[in-house]
């Protein structure tokens, strides 16, 4: 017995001592089957650093921005940040920085002398926010009516002048036309009156330095901002209202974007008219020129308010072009017209703007996430703030931009392979691919670090980021391949960009998913109906059914697919037949649908009727309706339930075996 437990004792020290040596040496990669990884990436955490920047202001030293919380109901909040680097929330956790004018909204704030107007989300008014104060209303916002509708004005894009708050201004009343013009709001008791009105849309008020003249955009149905607009430049009389108005450029087909005054009174602007590329020209004594010829786009499509992508920095111009996928810095001379290069990390930049003897803009890169970056009129460079994302260098997955032929041309996305230094697939095992559809469908996906992505990629998914014919980017002529081919030519790119993978070695032919939300749920569910390449897919508010859509949605996209499919209805035929609604005989791939219940972009009607249908042909499909959301998730709770459930969708799909 004595021996007996002698060996006992030996054996147990002898696997501690093993034990403990295993715990200090780096275990090898575990092997497990690609797509169910274990990855420190939760839903829980995508949710929590969903929180983003956007409608950055720069007054004095000061920088104001407008964060997204999903964690406080997906509400909006303004920070401050101060020259000694300390932060400071302006708005108190109720109220959310929000407006709904062109649906979209964005640019929902401004500041002046240290005092913020910012228009509320609940009810669409303006309120006056006071350092240490709490808000208090100026306009009369709006109402929801019992049967859905709002009635009311909304105002967007405020810009102080001598005189007021110009801002762009819609108004709603029951059963009428939206009206929207640009306003001109009394601070002191929030009356507004109309300074320009006449044309459907308006945009980007801006205000020279002297605060004697303006210039915005406008345009008229079926246009778009992106397809053709007009500018329009005036003078404050001496009660405010506007003289000597005049259209700069009248008589071609171009599309503005940031019209800008320069510290001496010239007034800048984006427009495509001379290459069918985004450059930056400027207007003087009648003449237009370019002052910076590039194939390069120095401009997004106009979705939401307060966009920039340049700003003065005394006679220079500090500016951020897209080439190649990729946003790079630049920095021109005004007087000579020569331009350089700014050598920067970082792939995307945004909200470039002017502030005291500096200007200020948020850059975002492939491995990391964004920052608050400054350049001095010496040129001298420093990142304010920057965020570390919530994941090691192990698991992150840096995207790769491809090009790849599709029906005679050339197609782009961003390629993103599996990554998890903790895992190594079985032998011989590829990875399943989610193909990825950015909204829009006139927009373009960054190549950038995003947890939303990572999520996947950490898990042993490949990710193919598709900017497909229509995107932005690349130009006009490429911008325009959509133009009445939605439907087909971004479904194109979506099949022959997962089969040139699969043909590559680099993905499993048996286990491609194709994921979107807005229109790319139009494209998820028009691939499955038109195509028989994907395995399954995942539609977030996505469309199904046109001529539906064109009854319940909102003005500003109202004729949009005249641009993209045809007229109506003299082209039913045309938009029955791009319509997947009418084609679920041919869907084969299990579905699943994901959609916010107060949606005014894309109804929830969209969603049920697809899913009711294919429930009817015995196709397997689920529906998840989130109460309180709009065209978009705000929520963390349902931020993290869909993806967890997406999640567990691809899996129990595929097959892939925990």
């Amino acid at each position: 017995m004595k021996k007996l437990s002698s060996f006992i004792i030996f054996c147990l020290s002898f696997s501690f001592f093993v034990n403990s040596i295993a715990t200090e040496v780096e275990p090898f990669p575990q092997v497990a089957s690609y797509g169910v990884w274990d990855s420190p990436i939760t839903a829980d955490i995508l949710a929590e650093e969903a929180s983003f920047t956007f409608n950055m202001i720069v007054e004095g030293t000061s920088t104001y921005s407008c964060e997204l919380r999903p964690t406080n109901q997906g509400r909006s909040t303004i920070v401050r940040r101060n020259i000694d680097g300390t932060t400071q929330d302006m708005t108190p956790p109720d109220f959310d920085v929000r407006t709904a004018v062109h649906e979209y909204g964005g640019g929902a704030f401004t500041v002046s002398q240290g005092i913020i107007y910012a228009s509320h989300g609940d009810d669409g008014a303006v309120y006056i926010i006071k350092p240490n104060e709490a808000p208090y209303r100026l306009t009369e916002g709006q109402i929801r009516l019992d049967n859905g509708q709002w009635q009311g004005t909304r105002l967007a894009d405020m810009h102080m002048t001598s005189y007021g708050l110009v801002a762009i201004g819609e108004h709603h009343d029951p059963d009428q036309p939206v009206d929207n013009f640009l306003a001109l709001i009394n601070v002191d008791n929030g009356s507004w009156v109309k300074l320009a009105s006449g044309y459907d849309f308006y945009s980007s008020p801006a205000i020279s330095a002297d605060r004697k003249k303006i210039a915005w955009i406008c345009w008229n149905h079926p246009n778009m901002p992106w397809t053709n607009t007009e500018m329009w430049i005036g003078e404050f009389d001496d009660n405010g209202y506007l003289s000597n108005t005049q259209q700069i450029g009248a008589g071609i087909q171009e599309s503005f974007f940031q019209p800008q005054w320069s510290p001496d009174g010239i007034l800048y602007f984006i427009t495509d008219r001379d290459n069918g590329w985004w450059n930056i020209h400027r207007y003087s004594e009648g003449l237009i020129e370019n002052v910076c010829p590039m194939d390069a786009e120095v401009a997004e499509p106009l979705w939401i308010f307060g966009m920039s992508t340049y700003a003065f920095l005394g006679d220079d111009i500090v500016f951020t072009y897209n080439q190649e996928g990729r946003w790079h810095l630049g920095i021109l001379d005004t007087q000579t017209l020569d331009w350089e290069e700014i050598q920067r990390e970082s792939a995307y930049i945004s909200q470039v703007r002017s502030g005291s003897g500096f200007v200020q803009f948020l850059e975002y890169y492939v491995d990391k996430g964004e920052a608050l970056v400054q350049i001095d009129e010496n040129f001298s460079i420093d990142v304010l703030v920057s965020s570390k994302p919530n994941c090691e260098e192990d698991y992150i997955s840096i995207p790769e931009h491809i090009s790849f032929p599709s029906n005679d041309r050339i197609a782009y996305a961003f390629y993103y392979a599996p990554k998890n230094d903790r895992y190594m697939a079985p032998a011989g095992e590829k990875p399943p691919l989610i193909v990825m559809i950015h909204g829009g469908p006139t927009w373009q996906s960054p190549g950038i670090f995003q947890l939303g992505k990572q999520f996947w990629t950490s898990r042993g998914f490949a990710v193919l980021d598709i900017n497909y014919g229509g995107s932005t980017g690349y130009g006009r002529p490429y911008r325009s391949l959509l133009d009445r081919n939605w439907g087909i030519v971004d479904v194109d790119d979506c099949v022959n960009g997962a089969l040139y993978l699969a043909e590559q070695g680099l993905v499993d032919k048996e286990k491609m998913a194709i994921r979107g939300k807005s229109s790319g749920g139009y494209t998820t569910l028009a691939a499955l109906a038109f195509r028989d390449v994907f395995k399954a897919g995942a539609s977030y508010f996505g469309i199904a059914d046109f001529a539906a859509l064109i009854r319940d949605t909102h003005k500003f996209e109202q004729r949009y697919m005249e641009q993209l499919v045809g007229k109506y209805p003299e082209d039913l035929a045309i938009w029955e037949a791009r319509s997947p609604i009418n084609y679920v005989n041919q869907i084969h791939a299990p579905l699943i649908l994901f959609q916010g219940e107060e949606d005014t972009v894309v109804p929830k009607n969209q969603s049920i009727m697809i899913y009711e249908s294919l429930k009817q042909q015995g196709i397997p499909v689920d529906l998840y309706l989130y109460p309180g959301e709009g065209h978009g998730f705000r929520q963390a709770e349902h931020i993290i339930h869909s993806l967890n459930t997406e999640a567990e969708f691809y899996i129990r799909v595929f097959n892939i075996c925990k």
